[in-house]
Order: structure tokens, then C-alpha cells, then sequence
């Protein structure tokens, strides 16, 4: 074939910092989070030669580009968001005469042969061929064996330039030139861990808050996540070079969350020991309500049976009144008929007497027996009334001494609040010292210390800054990490028990948490697909509106790619923030949880194809807990829906209360954390 031949050169890409701009220190909270939506191929161009952006778009796609000379140096500034690759390239490719060719759908080659109006109107021939650039995959780059199995073009070789980008100021935008395309990242934090590492946090601007970049640099290289419209991508490093991972192009599948969430049993509960603080105030409060609610279903009853009682004394009036007017009417008779009588002995001829005599006895005689209905129907009414009078007092006196006793119970729950100062008021507000210290312990069979370490120390930053994106007045202090000959592929609710349990090679972990104040202990291992079970496992935390139990604030993380099934099943970063929200009374989604959190509205929220929250099933993910605080800015709708709503999904909210509880499981020990 004739013509000049470049091999894809974009498989190493220097991450470039193209442009800088100052911008506010903070995103307007008014600006949503989603702007772009979801797509099936993103791929952002930004002042890139048309010859650049192919090269990019080889790798990521495997597609062969043939460029006629003329246009390889245009500058291209667009956004290929789509669906497919053919209407992707048509976006790229406006104002160009090209062709496409496909075997079995899949577009294999594409021909650019010059501006519209310009070159060839078709590349059908290998006469069309002379002259054109051919930008083709490179076939001799080998990737790392942990990626043997990936599709093709979901990892690349990246260079991260880590010092420029932290001598970024918080609050402005940088251009980042990645292979999966140019974007404008607005940096809002760089957090130290003083000692050589650091996590830098920023996100896509242009795309919206919800499209995170995080970039951390520790002792084992660079790790990382990119949030993307067409989906998440791992930064990794493997033998000192940096790589990205396409999640979605990869061919895997995320092990995901099912049952990953343990409602404390009857046992767990009793082994828990003596009832806290908190526990009575839940009681009390409980006996409070089913008290009011008995005084107040009893005083319906007592008013339902007054309005009978009053319905009773109407009808025994009118039966009193129906007596009397027979009575009159049968003494009338009585008197007529004698009357009547008297002058039929003076003048028996008389027929006319005769017969009004017989018209007065039979009239005398309805009477009588009318009489003596009304009198019946008189006495049951007088029973009723009597009945009804003394049933309603005695239920008056019933529902006066439940509004006592709801008093005296309500009286009893406000002191103990006062008394332990853990009132719903002062627990909900906003907290700015609800600081939880963790405690993680870690396996080194298939990964080694260091690695644990820096990837501990980068989920705990991921975490908190998805508190503080929620609006969740919280953050985790990492006191301790330190490692553990526990085995590693057994399953994750197996391991939890242990834990939780101080039993096996776990023996001592009590007195490690006590030693070091940790109000949550998590167990850190790879992923193996096949025997974990789940991404991770975690004692849901205040179950069913329960009370917080220190003795159960305990869970596991399967992390990476899956040890025994390497091609199929992946763990996200988020599984580690995930576990922590069912530690604080969170649940999954309403749709697919068997029981409750802390209150009626700890559910995740998410719409499916558009978003899901941390704790959510519903994908792409976002790194957020539910909160109706962010009314519009999840997709155009909101981020999760207030308590009342048949929505209700607010686990902000949910932390917000149960933070500072959680917080004062153990108490503080160590000013400095000891990460072993």
C-alpha cells in the first residue's frame, strides 16, 4: 500500500495541561451535577489536529484511519456524544468527505478523503488510497498480563504529570489532554497525608460536578478514578507506568452488592451487652408514641361512644313522646266510648250509637295495642341510653388515665434526651465535629502492604469527599491500618462474623479498636469473584430504626479485579464509601431492600441509564448519597426525596444524625494516625 504509515503513537499519552483559567473557589450549588447525560461513547476534542484526534480514537476503538494530507492538520474542536461509532464519527467528521467500512457492523476502517466540496466524494478504490496518512493500532504493544484478558482498547498507557497538577490552585480549571479526549477540569482539593502521598480532587466542568477526577500519588505509583458521560475509568499503575482502564469496554462486570447488607440478628443484638444511652431513648420514645397513640385511639373511642349515647337519648324521647300520645289517645277513647255506652241505655233503638260504639272499641283497641309497642320500644331506649352512658364514662375514665400516663411516658423520654444530650434536634443539625475513626486491617497474599495502604488511604479521601459533595457534615480519620493473615477468598459474610466476633487469627482486634479509638473497624482484601459473595459486607447500622451498637460496627471490602475469575467481575471504588453508608443506618434502593435503615427514608435513590446514588443499584454511578438538597441537579431531577414523599430517599439526612453517634462509639486515643 502506498502512502506514509503511522503507527499509533497515542497509546502513551502525556497527560497535558493545555490550558488554565481562574475560576471561583467553588461550583455554584444551583449548577447541576449532570449537564451532559449519559452517553454510549464520549469523547471530548479540544484544539486537537485531526491527525491527533485519530490517533486517539485508533486506540480506544481499533478502527484504521487512512487521513488525506491536506486535512491532517486541522484543529478540531468538538464533542462526539452518541450511541454508536457511525454517528460519532459523523459528529466528528462535519464538513468532511469520508467513508466507512464495516465487516459483520463493526466499523473497521475509515477514509477521510478531503473538505466537502474538496478531494474525493467516495474512497471505494485503491487508486483513492494514494497519497492518504494511514493511522492503524499498533500491534506490537503488550500490555501487562493483568490485563491479558481485557478487551482491546480499554486500557491505554497514560502519563499523569501528578507535581503540575498540584501546583494547581484550588477553585481553577485545567485542560486535561487524555486518550479518552480533552477536558476542562475544575480543581477544588488536594489533600495531604504527610508522609510523601496525596490525593488531588477535581471534576469535569463542562460535564458537571458529578463526573469526579480523582488522582492519587503514593508509595506504589499513581491510582486513581475518572468519571466520564460514557462511564468510569480506573487509574492504575503497573511495573512504574500509569495505565486507564475503561470499566464498561473492559468486558467485565461489577460483582455488585447483593446481600452485601446484614440485618443484626436477635442474638447479635443480645450479645451486644447492656442497652445504651441511645438504646433507652429509643424505648422511652417508642413507649411516648404507643402511649399517645392508646390515649388518643381512646378518647376516639370514648367520643364515638358519647355521639351513640346522644343518638340513644334522642330515640328514647321520641319513644317517650309516642307513649304519651297513645296514652292521651286511649284515655280519649276510654272516655268516649263510655259516654257513648250511657246513652245507648236510654235509647237501645238507637242504631247510629251502635254503631259509632263499634268504631270506638275497635279504635280503642289499636290504641291499646299501639300503647303497648311504644312502651316496649320506650323501655329498650331507657336500657340503651344506660348502657351507653356508663360504657362512654368508663371509656372517658379509660382515655383520661392513658392522656396521664402518655404525660408521665413523654415526661420520662424529654428527661432522659436532657439528660444524655442526644436529642433528634441536636443530632440532626448540622455537625462539624462528627469525625469517625477508622480502623482498617489488610491481607498481603495477593497484594502487597504498600499497595493496601495507598488504596486504603484513597478511598478514605473518595469517601469523604462524596460526604461533602451530600452535604453530609461528616469525614473519616484514618487511625490505624495494620495487617492480617486472615484469609483472603473466603466469604465476605463469613469474614464479617469473624471480625465482629474477635475469633480465629481476629483474636485481639477488640482490644487493637479500644487501643486506637476506632469507631469502625473494616477488613480490607482483593476481590475473588467466586467464593467473596459480594463486593463487601457491612452490619447495617440502626436497622429498622434501631439504636447505633458499637459491637457491630464492623465490615469487609473485596477490592480491584477478581483473583480467580480475572475476566469477568470487578469491585468499583465506591464500595468502600457503599459499606460505610450501611455502618451509618443506610440500605440500598426501596425496590431492592428487605428491610429498613435508621428511618423511612434511608434508601438510595437512582434512575436507571441516567444515575445512581453510592448506595444504589441503579448505574452510571454517582459519587453521592441520596439528598433532596440537590433538587435539579441529578439528571434535571432530584438527587434523592424528602421524608413524607412515597420516594423517600434521604440518606444524607440519615448521616447527618447518626455521624455524631457513631462518632462517640469509641472515644478519640491517638492525635496521630499509625498506619502500619
Amino acid at each position: 500500500m502506498k502512502g506514509k504509515f503511522y503507527p499509533n503513537k497515542m497509546l502513551l499519552v502525556a497527560v497535558m495541561l493545555v490550558a488554565m483559567s481562574t475560576t471561583a473557589a467553588s461550583a455554584n450549588e444551583t449548577t447541576p451535577l449532570i449537564k451532559e447525560q449519559p452517553h454510549n461513547i464520549y469523547h471530548a476534542v479540544k484544539n486537537k489536529t485531526l491527525l491527533a484526534v485519530t490517533n486517539q480514537l485508533v486506540a480506544r476503538t481499533g478502527m484504521t484511519f487512512k487521513i488525506n494530507a491536506t486535512v491532517e492538520n486541522d484543529v478540531i474542536n468538538q464533542k462526539l456524544a452518541a450511541d454508536d461509532w457511525q454517528t460519532a464519527l459523523a459528529q466528528l467528521l462535519q464538513g468532511y468527505n469520508y467513508t466507512t467500512i464495516s465487516n459483520q457492523g463493526i466499523i473497521k476502517t475509515v477514509m477521510i478523503t478531503g473538505r466537502n466540496g474538496s478531494g474525493h466524494d467516495n474512497a471505494t478504490t485503491p487508486t483513492t488510497e494514494t497519497g492518504l496518512i494511514i493511522v492503524a493500532p499498533e500491534n506490537s504493544n503488550k500490555l501487562p498480563d493483568r490485563y491479558k484478558n481485557f478487551n482491546a482498547g480499554s486500557v491505554l498507557n497514560v502519563n499523569l504529570p501528578m507535581e503540575e497538577l498540584a501546583g494547581v490552585p484550588v477553585g481553577e480549571n485545567i485542560t486535561l489532554d487524555l486518550p479518552i479526549g480533552q477536558y476542562k477540569v475544575r480543581h477544588d482539593d488536594l489533600i495531604d497525608h504527610g508522609d510523601g502521598t496525596s490525593t488531588w480532587i477535581g471534576y469535569l466542568d463542562d460535564e458537571g460536578k458529578g463526573y469526579r477526577v480523582y488522582l492519587s500519588q503514593g508509595f506504589t505509583g499513581v491510582m486513581g478514578n475518572i468519571y466520564t458521560p460514557d462511564g468510569a475509568y480506573n487509574i492504575e499503575t503497573v511495573n512504574g507506568q500509569p495505565v486507564i482502564v475503561d470499566l464498561k469496554r473492559s468486558g467485565l462486570q461489577s460483582s455488585g452488592y447483593e446481600n452485601d447488607d446484614i440485618k443484626p440478628t436477635a442474638s447479635a443484638l443480645m450479645s451486644a451487652g447492656i442497652k445504651t444511652a441511645d438504646d433507652l431513648i429509643d424505648d422511652l420514645k417508642a413507649a411516648a408514641d404507643a402511649a399517645h397513640a392508646k390515649a388518643k385511639a381512646l378518647a376516639a373511642q370514648a367520643k364515638s361512644l358519647h355521639a351513640k349515647y346522644l343518638k340513644a337519648v334522642t330515640i328514647k324521647k321520641n319513644t317517650q313522646d309516642q307513649v304519651n300520645h297513645f296514652n292521651s289517645v286511649v284515655t280519649s277513647a276510654k272516655t268516649n266510648l263510655a259516654t257513648f255506652q250511657a246513652q245507648l241505655k236510654n235509647s237501645s233503638t238507637n242504631t247510629f250509637l251502635s254503631y259509632y260504639i263499634s268504631s270506638l272499641t275497635s279504635s280503642l283497641k289499636n290504641a291499646t295495642s299501639s300503647l303497648a309497642k311504644a312502651v316496649s320500644d320506650n323501655n329498650v331506649a331507657k336500657k340503651k341510653v344506660a348502657a351507653l352512658y356508663a360504657a362512654y364514662n368508663n371509656k372517658l375514665a379509660e382515655a383520661k388515665a392513658a392522656e396521664a400516663n402518655a404525660k408521665t411516658a413523654e415526661a420520662t423520654y424529654a428527661a432522659q434526651m436532657a439528660k444524655t444530650k442526644t436529642s433528634t434536634t441536636t443530632a440532626t443539625k448540622p455537625s462539624s465535629d462528627s469525625v469517625v475513626d477508622l480502623m482498617v486491617l489488610y491481607t498481603t497474599k495477593n497484594q502487597t502492604a504498600n499497595y493496601a495502604k495507598d488504596r486504603i488511604k484513597y478511598l478514605v479521601d473518595v469517601s469523604n469527599q462524596a460526604f461533602k459533595d451530600s452535604g453530609i457534615n461528616m469525614s473519616l480519620r484514618l487511625v490505624h491500618t495494620r495487617h492480617t493473615n486472615y484469609a483472603e477468598d473466603n466469604d465476605n459474610s463469613e469474614a464479617l462474623d469473624d471480625l465482629a466476633n474477635n475469633q480465629g487469627v481476629f483474636a485481639g482486634t477488640a482490644a487493637l479498636r479500644n487501643q486506637y479509638g476506632a469507631d469502625l473497624v473494616m477488613l480490607f482484601r482483593p476481590l475473588y469473584a467466586k467464593t467473596s459473595g459480594s463486593c463487601g459486607t457491612a452490619y447495617v447500622g440502626f436497622a429498622e430504626g434501631g439504636a447505633g451498637i458499637s459491637d457491630l460496627a464492623y465490615g469487609t471490602i473485596s477490592d480491584g479485579y477478581s483473583k480467580n475469575i480475572p475476566s469477568e467481575y470487578y469491585c468499583e471504588s465506591s464500595t468502600f464509601a457503599h459499606e460505610i453508608g450501611h455502618s451509618l443506618g443506610n440500605v440500598h434502593d426501596r425496590e431492592y431492600s428487605d428491610f429498613a435503615g435508621k428511618f423511612s427514608y434511608s434508601y438510595a435513590w437512582g434512575i436507571e441509564d441516567k444515575f445512581g446514588t453510592i448506595m444504589s443499584y441503579h448505574g452510571p454511578s454517582i459519587m453521592l448519597f441520596s439528598t433532596p438538597k440537590l433538587s435539579t441537579q441529578c439528571a434535571g431531577t432530584p438527587c434523592g426525596f424528602a421524608a413524607g414523599n412515597a420516594k423517600s430517599s434521604d440518606q444524607a439526612t440519615t448521616m447527618n444524625y447518626t455521624a455524631p453517634i457513631v462518632a462517640k462509639y469509641k472515644p478519640t486515643t491517638i492525635s496521630v494516625p499509625v498506619i502500619q
